[in-house]
């Protein structure tokens, strides 16, 4: 089988949370076969620091770490990406939509390739 990129957005009061809340959501989206193509087929993640990433779009610096072949998120089998949005205007807009302003937490963006 293949490997195609993914990237999601999740709320949780950790990361942990964050990331069980996105497989969770993806797994009964596209169903729990395998093979989707989507962060349910990853088992864990691995956070991207704050000092490569401070002041930059986010998706942007996901993006990049994808096409240079990032040695923490490259292979479809291994972790995904991690990197906290929170204060981002992607963050407060994914808040709005799923009705999470004042709710303690932080918004993550999960990132990488997955089995496709």
């Amino acid at each position: 089988m293949g490997a195609v990129t993914f990237e999601t957005l999740a709320f949780g009061t950790t990361a942990d949370e964050a990331f069980t809340s996105a497989v969770e959501d993806a797994k009964h989206m596209h169903g729990h076969n395998g093979y989707t193509g989507t962060i349910a087929e990853k088992t864990s993640f691995t956070i991207i620091p704050e000092h490569e990433h401070k002041g930059r779009q986010k998706r942007t610096v996901a993006r990049e770490l994808i096409d240079q072949g990032d040695q923490r998120i490259q292979r479809k089998r291994g972790p995904a990406g991690a990197i906290n949005c929170s204060g981002t205007k992607a963050a407060n807009r994914y808040r709005e939509q799923h009705g999470l302003e004042g709710t303690h937490g932080d918004v993550w963006l999960f990132f990488g390739w997955a089995a496709h």
